[in-house]
């Protein structure tokens, strides 16, 4: 056997917030309401889509005038704070005929300070969006698509709702693959070729789950209504920018909440050693990294700095060759995964868009997605 130069291991998940049976949705159930001196935030975030509908929503926050932050006293507090905050700003943006340039100072003041603490951008991403944004219909159930909701929409609905149930339920899906990772990586520093294979059995059976769930999107999110009514509201900060009055003069240019935001895809590339054109993909994949939790970033940077599954198959295929069928399978699980990925976004996103709009971001997104899926493709082992 091949015996490589042995790499630290990942032996403490809790220390990268990844849970053995949800992965890096929270051990804790998300809070579904903060406490009575926040009031005027629960207020504005149930009625926030009639505040939508009605035009109402962007006077109610030019008027208001949110509670002091500091007064949040745990973890689980914060993160709610930071969901309907980043909700409250992505809806002043976008929650108008025109979309407004400037947040008001008193909702950009708290919502970057939350940012801040949390060390994310203030705007809406898919951590707050989908990892914070769950409940469990029975608690004493599972995370599954008929025993979850989402805590807070934009405009509510059937479509909207299905669309981050499903998101949600994907993370859960996928934490098997996370252990098996870092159980995989332990094994190539240990010079065991049968339990690393096994392992990336494992993975390709945790993609396929994933898989089976990301098809359901389309049993009830309709295309149309996704296109114009869900996705508009966690829309990027382009040119020229957004200023967050009271905090800086300076506009601000951020990208929107998108699945390329999931750290879990990231795990398996990283794990596996996929990596991507540095200059392109590779550079926005690490950029977007900044909408990730602190600890998920660093779990990422674990995983790289591991022992390297891909050079422990390449050094041992010859005497094991089944090691490197399993690791190809892997490789095109991910690869079918993005394909399916890649679909989704083209049927909901760019034969969505208005003739005028087609070969602008909807087409760059699509082509992104082809791109990955191709350089996926690129790193089975012959």
């Amino acid at each position: 056997m091949f015996s490589q130069l042995k790499q630290p291991v990942i032996d403490n998940l809790d220390a990268y917030q990844v849970d053995f049976e949800r992965g890096f949705l929270p051990k804790e159930d998300p809070l579904e309401r903060l406490p009575d001196q926040f009031e005027i935030i629960e207020n504005i975030a149930t009625n926030l889509s009639a505040l939508l509908i009605t035009g109402q929503y962007r006077h109610v926050i030019d008027k208001v005038q949110f509670p002091d932050i500091s007064q949040l006293e745990t973890q689980r507090q914060i993160k709610r704070a930071f969901l309907l905050m980043s909700i409250f700003g992505n809806a002043y943006v976008w929650g108008g005929e025109i979309p407004a340039t400037v947040i008001p100072h008193s909702l950009a003041i708290p919502l970057c300070k939350l940012a801040n603490i949390l060390d994310r951008p203030p705007i809406v991403a898919f951590s707050s969006m989908v990892l914070d944004n769950w409940r469990r219909i029975d608690k004493t159930q599972p995370i599954e698509l008929d025993n979850i909701a989402p805590l807070q929409l934009f405009l509510g609905g059937i479509d909207e709702y299905w669309f981050y149930a499903t998101a949600i339920v994907i993370e859960a899906k996928g934490a098997p693959a996370l252990i098996s990772l870092v159980e995989a990586q332990k094994f190539v520093n240990l010079d065991n070729t049968a339990l690393v294979s096994m392992h990336l059995q494992k993975i390709v059976a945790v993609i396929a789950r994933m898989q089976a769930i990301f098809k359901e999107i389309t049993n009830k999110c309709d295309p149309y209504i996704f296109y114009h009514r869900v996705r508009p509201f966690v829309g990027s900060w382009q040119e020229p920018g957004v200023i967050y009055q009271g905090v800086s003069d300076t506009p601000q240019m951020f990208v929107g909440g998108s699945a390329a935001q999931s750290s879990l895809l990231q795990s398996l590339d990283a794990g596996l050693g996929i990596k991507h054109d540095r200059e392109k993909h590779e550079s926005y994949l690490r950029q977007i990294r900044v909408y990730m939790p602190v600890a998920h970033r660093r779990f990422l940077e674990a995983l790289e700095m591991g022992p390297s599954i891909r050079e422990f198959v390449l050094n041992n295929q010859e005497n094991y060759p089944v090691l490197r069928q399993h690791y190809n399978e892997c490789v095109q699980a991910i690869e079918h995964f993005r394909k399916q990925h890649m679909e989704i976004a083209v049927h909901y996103i760019t034969k969505q868009a208005p003739q005028h709009k087609q070969g602008t971001g909807s087409t760059n997104f699509a082509h992104f997605l082809r791109k990955v899926k191709q350089q996926t493709t690129a790193h089975l082992i012959s």
